[in-house]
């Protein structure tokens, strides 16, 4: 197989719901969350070049966050050959559009579109269920990835269950001037934690979904106390976004947030009117849309 080259998009998500339950055996945090990818989106190229000795070039849009070797898509891609016994020479671009230190999901996401195009490159390689537990091995966030949509997570966020599909929800996301450690947020809401059996967040939000009745889901995020005691401009672009007629709340780690609007129309007015404090301080903007499973299974 020779110069074969498959270009994917690797959306954003956010947290519809993000709750802690307790600490588990393993050390990690036992969560209950609603995940969601929206349209704003990086760019994944994967090519197969000529050779097999299991070389993996990295080429990044951008600056790059860490060294070649410690980034998600080179890892995800090294995990899947050690897995199958394949050994080949790559070419992974990426174009990034989704900020890091946001909460949305990026390196994720990219880490799950290297592993569908090879998936896709080799069919036969690996069964549904070992590519999951692959992508749950690369972090919490990759499996989802690997689906998009709507879904439920569990575990560690990596257990997911697809859920029913809502209309199109309009969206303006912010990412303040600050970036955050998922491990530091994490350390600091776990000497908060309670621990508890369920998370009545997730039931009102799936009593939402069967209800059909439309408007904007309800949130939650039980991180985003320890966020704010990081980055208190959080709680400033939340209440503006509320001001804006938004139902606003912070995704994942932050330090992202997100409005949800009625209509597009109140989604592009809320963004217009953000750009003043955008460019006095530092911050940066998207207006978007919630995104199907068709249409993530369709973006390659």
């Amino acid at each position: 197989m020779k110069h074969r080259t498959k270009t994917l998009r690797a959306p954003a998500k956010i947290n519809w719901v993000l709750d802690l339950l307790g600490i588990r055996n393993d050390g990690y945090t036992e969560v209950a969350t609603i995940l969601q990818t929206v349209s704003l989106h990086d760019e994944v190229a994967v090519s197969i070049e000529e050779g097999s000795e299991g070389r993996i070039a990295l080429e990044i849009d951008g600056p790059k966050p860490c060294p070649d070797e410690d980034n998600l898509v080179v890892r995800a891609a090294r995990s899947y050959f050690a897995l199958t016994g394949g050994r080949m020479n790559l070419r992974i671009r990426l174009k990034k559009n989704i900020p890091t230190g946001a909460g949305l999901g990026g390196g994720s996401s990219d880490a799950a579109a290297v592993l569908r195009a090879l998936a896709e490159f080799f069919p036969e390689s690996l069964k549904d269920s070992d590519l999951v537990n692959l992508a749950a091995n690369l972090g919490a966030d990759v499996p989802f990835f690997l689906t998009g949509g709507l879904a439920l997570g569990t575990g560690r966020g990596d257990r997911i269950e697809s859920l029913p599909e809502t209309a199109p929800k309009f969206i303006v996301l912010v990412m303040p001037k600050a970036h955050l450690s998922t491990k530091e947020v994490f350390a600091i809401a776990r000497k908060r934690l309670t621990p508890r059996g369920g998370s009545p967040n997730i039931h009102r939000f799936l009593g939402y979904l069967r209800s059909g009745e439309g408007g904007s889901p309800p949130s939650w995020n039980a991180l985003q106390d320890a966020a704010l005691s990081l980055c208190p401009e959080i709680a400033t672009w939340i209440l503006r976004l509320e001001k804006a007629g938004g139902r606003a709340s912070m995704t994942g780690s932050g330090a992202a947030v997100f409005g949800v609007f009625e209509n597009e129309e109140n989604a592009t007015k809320a963004y217009d009117g953000l750009f003043d404090g955008l460019e006095a301080e530092g911050a940066r903007a998207w207006r978007v849309v919630t995104t199907t499973r068709r249409e993530y299974e369709s973006s390659a």
